[in-house]
């Protein structure tokens, strides 16, 4: 029998800076393509046709009101995440590296309240997203330059070059 490889931790960094034990909750944008139904003539029912990506979001929960957030509020950064997989058949653990870029958005607190944690989320609109499985590229998405590489396919290179680019 085996078992799945599991998140047993992760670090969270802010504009390079390590939030080891400061960021409780960091979540991963979401991959999605968006579609528009197409049915033409001898079709027997629509498909969905790749009309682009949808816009990419990701965001910490701050353990405490730290202030680089706010000191980094409406400007350009990066976010990296690397969260570590471990099996139950040995100890070795898988890296990957989720690296995102963009602009932070939204920076927001809990509401105080005596004798509660004090928690902030910071948020940031994606542009550049990354994912590296042990040393292994899967996922590079940089929405400013048109690319969309998939496991070393680059989905857009034909639509690049067709623009002259």
């Amino acid at each position: 029998m085996s078992f799945p490889r599991t998140i047993r931790n992760y670090n969270a960094f802010l504009d390079g800076v390590s939030y080891m034990g400061l960021v409780s909750t960091g979540k991963l944008p979401a991959l999605k393509i968006k579609t528009a139904a197409h049915r033409g003539a001898g079709m027997d029912a629509e498909t969905a046709v790749d009309m682009g990506m949808e816009a990419m979001t990701t965001e910490l929960t701050f353990d405490e009101w730290s202030d680089a957030p706010i000191r980094l509020f409406g400007s350009k950064n990066r976010i990296v995440l690397r969260p570590a997989a471990v099996g139950e058949d040995d100890f070795a653990a898988d890296t990957f590296i989720f690296a995102m870029g963009g602009r932070i958005t939204d920076v927001n607190w809990d509401d105080l309240k005596a004798g509660t944690e004090s928690k902030m989320k910071a948020m940031m609109d994606v542009d550049f997203f990354s994912i590296e499985k042990n040393g292994q590229p899967l996922v590079k998405i940089d929405v400013e330059n048109g690319v969309r590489v998939i496991d070393g396919v680059d989905q857009l290179a034909g639509i690049r070059a067709a623009m002259g680019l």
